[in-house]
């Protein structure tokens, strides 16, 4: 129910208005001056007041004055029978809502009334929202400035039109120097490819994109992300940047870097002195064997030698490539088997060797060595057996990817093949036991052997799995 303060010194007139307003619902005071009414006005706090102009002592301008200094929203509607234009524009001026002629026509003020109200409801409702919207905006001025990163908006002209106080502080810059300041003359972008605009390139592709910077005023490192901002109508208003400080964490990836090299460098070394104290073995064993006259004793020590340099080519590839871990398969067979048949003087004529490895197949050290050992065993063993009568033959050697880290070795001869119900598990030499000892017990495999006009030896095995040693 809304409030109404009657305002007039002719009684006639006040009850009037007030039995019509009591009439509508309206809770209705009245006085009989502009004295009495300012002091009802500060009790009751009406919504609307209805004023006479012409009153003795304070008229109705100084009661329109003073009612809207205590409350801007209450709406004032004058009445008079007497004034002419220059008092209704005096009383407009100052803020009156309407100015009606006496005598009343009550249905001409009801409805002067009921815009009144209907002005001041909506007054409020926009009053309201005004405070919940300035609430939201400083809450969110909060918000923004709290963020330790820093922040700056900027508009679809490289304009920066806002920043946190984060970027204030970092950067330097005084709320007016950055006032409509365009990026690119503080961060000196444009002067190199402009094509890597952050403001160009979320524009093109409407989502947020990121380089890393270095001022170097600050000597600090910055992440900066660039986020694009778009209306409701799909239009680029402009973009949001965070500036995040990675200069620790450049520092840190520089030490890390270094150490890895100083690291990589010492892994080099080690596979390099392996390598040098496994010649320096079979240099030895070389030494001794001129000793020896027993041409078994010799053989068995050739082959010994034949297997420390297999084993020792395994590191000399690792410490020559930028991979310390894994070795290139295929190039690896293609090396150990020039090195064993350069060894044993084996006319390159005579035999020929078929390798069908792709290149792309790298095998960890600890998968690498053993399955060294059993080409070099089974290679051996083909020219000394195999070919023995011919003194000539071919060689296939290959490797499949089975795929999940899982391969199938063949290593097959044109010779002479295995005698009938040969059992590699009872067999007495040296180098089957190698064979079977590394492909089933160290690798996990399964071997398999046939002869069909040749040996022909399979040996199926996953790559072994260990726990990263750093």
């Amino acid at each position: 129910m809304a409030k109404i303060l009657v305002i007039d010194d002719e009684v006639i007139i006040r009850d009037r208005l007030r039995s019509l307003l009591l009439l509508d619902d309206f809770e209705v005071y009245v006085a009989d001056c502009g004295t009495g009414g300012i002091k009802i006005f500060d009790a009751e706090n009406p919504d609307l007041v209805i004023s006479d102009i012409k009153m003795p002592g304070m008229d109705g301008i100084d009661v329109l004055k003073r009612v809207k200094a205590k409350n801007k929203i209450t709406e004032v509607i004058f009445m008079t029978g007497h004034g002419g234009v220059d008092t209704a524009i005096e009383a407009m001026k100052e803020g009156a809502f309407a100015y009606i002629q006496k005598p009343i026509d009550y249905d001409e003020l009801k409805i002067e009334i009921d815009k009144a109200l209907e002005k001041q409801g909506m007054q409020v409702k926009i009053d309201s929202y005004v405070r919940e919207l300035k609430k939201n905006v400083d809450e969110w001025e909060e918000t923004f400035n709290c963020v330790n990163d820093c922040l700056s908006i900027h508009d679809e002209d490289f304009n920066i039109v806002r920043t946190n106080k984060a970027f204030t502080d970092t950067f330097g810059y005084t709320a007016d120097e950055l006032n409509k300041k365009p990026c690119y003359e503080m961060f000196g972008c444009l002067e190199a490819d402009i094509s890597q605009c952050l403001n160009m390139i979320s524009r093109g592709s409407k989502k947020s994109c990121a380089k890393e910077i270095y001022n170097q005023g600050l000597n600090m490192y910055f992440e900066v992300t660039a986020s694009p901002i778009f209306n409701e109508e799909d239009e680029f208003k402009g973009t949001i940047h965070r500036f995040q400080d990675i200069t620790q964490r450049k520092v840190n990836e520089d030490n890390i870097k270094a150490s890895l090299e100083e690291k990589t460098l010492l892994l080099r070394e080690i596979h390099h002195r392996v390598k040098n104290n496994m010649e320096i073995i079979s240099s030895l064993m070389e030494l001794h064997i001129e000793d020896i006259e027993d041409q078994k004793v010799i053989d068995m020590y050739n082959e010994m030698k034949n297997r420390i340099r297999s084993m020792a080519l395994v590191h000399k590839l690792l410490y020559q490539n930028d991979n310390l871990s894994q070795i290139n398969f295929s190039e690896y067979t293609n090396d150990l088997v020039t090195d064993i048949l350069g060894s044993r003087s084996v006319d390159p004529a005579a035999v020929s060797v078929d390798i069908d490895i792709n290149k792309d197949i790298f095998i960890g050290l600890d998968t690498a060595i053993p399955c060294c050992l059993i080409i070099n065993e089974l290679i051996t063993n083909s020219l000394k057996h195999a070919f023995k009568e011919t003194k000539s033959g071919t060689l296939h050697i290959s490797l499949k990817d089975l795929g999940q880290k899982s391969y199938e070795l063949t290593v097959r001869d044109n010779g002479a093949g295995i005698p009938d119900g040969f059992d590699i598990n009872k067999s007495t030499s040296l180098g089957l036991k190698l064979i079977r000892t590394l492909g089933e017990y160290q690798l996990g495999g399964k071997i398999e052997m046939n002869s069909n006009h040749g040996m022909e030896f399979k040996l199926f095995f996953k790559e072994l799995q260990y726990k990263k040693r750093i």
